[in-house]
């Protein structure tokens, strides 16, 4: 499948085109994806192994929401991950995507950040800003959870759970993308999520 034929703005289409990768080409997990609904708002669940495009798969969804009038909100575990992600979307600003990182105190609503398209934050950091109730979040339209794997982890895993939820309740039509190349109850989770997996 190429990008050339997804139901994408010519700016994001033309983007990918010319980014330093050059991709034009869909792999097959992806293309599997598109099929069964990421762009049409259906919550995917993309368990594939590492370098297989899921970050990929997670551009194309907010950018598409993003470009409908959405917001999309970021989760990883880690700052660092935070980091990469936020210079790795940084890109985006060539096709006017402004994009916003909170990683930091955990008692701060950042409502600033709600001038952005994307916002990346770690899950406690959402976690936080739900419980602050920063008034950006009912504006989201795409959440993407990056390592999905973690709910199992007794140290993020509870957390990373009740956001999620909190989130799903107060957004009802939230779409969801969520991330792990290790997953290993992939269809349980993707129940859960009522999501595709892939």
């Amino acid at each position: 499948m190429k990008i050339s034929d997804l139901p994408l703005p010519a700016d994001i289409i033309e983007y990918y085109a010319r980014a330093e990768a050059g991709i034009t080409e869909l792999y097959p997990p992806q293309a599997e994806a598109v099929e069964k609904g990421l762009l049409g708002g259906t919550n995917i669940l993309a368990a594939i192994p590492t370098a297989s495009g899921k970050t990929l798969l997670s551009e194309l969804a907010m950018l598409s929401s993003i470009r409908s009038g959405g917001k999309a909100l970021y989760i990883v575990p880690l700052r660092a991950l935070a980091s990469e992600k936020y210079d790795q979307f940084s890109k985006f600003r060539e096709i006017g995507v402004k994009v916003g990182i909170s990683s930091g105190d955990l008692d701060s609503r950042d409502e600033y950040l709600g001038d952005n398209d994307i916002i990346v934050a770690t899950s406690e950091k959402a976690d936080s800003l739900l419980r602050n109730e920063t008034h950006w979040i009912h504006d989201l339209t795409t959440l993407v959870v990056d390592e999905i794997h973690l709910l199992d982890s007794p140290d993020r895993g509870p957390t990373l759970e009740v956001t999620i939820a909190k989130l799903r309740r107060i957004i009802p039509r939230l779409h969801i993308i969520a991330l792990s190349a290790t997953v290993g109850n992939a269809n349980e989770i993707a129940d859960w999520l009522d999501a595709g997996c892939v």
